[in-house]
């Protein structure tokens, strides 16, 4: 009988044993499963989402298609989709840093003004910072000045070689002329990620230190907008994504005058 009753307590050890061992294994699908289910509703909000931040952003595209467009208008732009997801806006005129990649012979313009009058900068700009990746790209900048009268100084240009660091280009001419139209164009192989400062002194590194970064100034007329999306619209758990656009709020001229033909003969095209 005592050796029947300790099988009897073995085996409800036993049982006990595989039926904790079944419900952990339980537990832990379980919680698999359920982050998964979680995983799957955040991705599904962040898509709708994403969608909301595009639309806004669409829309204050649209805005800054306009003449006499100031991009600070759009800050603070706020909107409920009917599917109740919602849309901020932040919008600013200026930018610290422009970033652009190009292949070789193509250009990039920038502009140092404000493009919807000629008056001066709060804080005029008289030298710009340069970095870029190549290793055997050179940068060919080329730039004009003139006065808050719309009178021009003489174009001025400098060839640059990769520099291991960051190269500092002098823009000033006389007290007078002070608004800068900048343009860069890739030589010998492509230039990567270039990235532009500008400087309120001739010679920032001597004046504020390297890297002068006390010497710079916001790179004017350009459109940078940031549209916030967010799903669902008033939930503590929403999913938000952002969608960040930097343009110039003017159209530069690209390309139609990088290359000229002369001919002494008339040109035809022939269809």
């Amino acid at each position: 009988m005592n050796l029947f009753k300790n099988n009897q307590g073995s085996i409800l050890l036993l049982a006990m044993l595989v039926m904790a061992g079944v419900v952990t294994v339980s537990l832990g699908t379980t919680t698999l499963i359920i982050a998964e289910i979680q995983q799957s509703v955040k991705l599904d909000q962040s898509v709708v989402a994403y969608y909301a931040a595009e639309s806004g952003v669409e829309r204050s595209l649209f805005q800054a298609r306009k003449k006499q467009f100031e991009p600070e208008v759009l800050s603070g732009l706020e909107k409920t989709l009917d599917n109740e997801a919602n849309y901020q806006i932040v919008a600013s005129s200026t930018e610290e840093v422009l970033y652009a990649t190009l292949a070789e012979d193509e250009s990039y313009q920038f502009d140092l003004y404000e493009p919807n009058s000629f008056n001066q900068l709060t804080n005029p700009i008289q030298a710009i910072g340069l970095s870029w990746d190549g290793l055997s790209s050179w940068l060919e900048v080329n730039w004009s000045c003139w006065d808050t009268n719309g009178n021009l100084g003489n174009p001025r240009s400098s060839y640059n070689a990769r520099p291991a660091g960051t190269i500092y280009l002098n823009l000033y001419e006389s007290p007078a002329c002070i608004l800068y139209r900048v343009r860069l164009i890739a030589r010998q192989a492509a230039a990567n990620n270039i990235q532009i400062r500008a400087y309120s002194e001739v010679d920032p590194v001597a004046r504020c230190g390297n890297p002068p970064n006390s010497c710079q100034s916001p790179i004017p007329a350009r459109v940078r907008i940031k549209g916030v999306g967010q799903y669902p619209g008033d939930s503590d758990q929403a999913s938000r994504q952002a969608i960040l656009v930097s343009l110039p709020q003017r159209s530069p001229v690209y390309g139609l005058y990088d290359y000229v033909l002369f001919s002494d003969e008339e040109i035809k095209k022939e269809n």
